[in-house]
């Protein structure tokens, strides 16, 4: 008898441990990175405003 060999997507497939993984891993490195690239969008705060919340002078 001849033995075939499984697809490799099958097996991933199959898994459904490695899919629950893999679904939150991407959903939560993409959402890192997004928070990164919006927080290397903002603007800094004025330095008046950002002494007035220190409580400098």
């Amino acid at each position: 008898m001849e033995e075939r060999k499984t697809p490799f997507l099958q097996l991933v497939l199959d898994d459904f441990m490695l899919l629950l993984f893999l679904g939150v891993t991407i959903y939560a490195v993409s959402y890192l990175i997004w928070g990164l690239i919006e927080l290397a969008w903002l603007s800094p705060i004025p330095a008046e405003l950002k002494q007035s919340l220190l409580g400098g002078k």
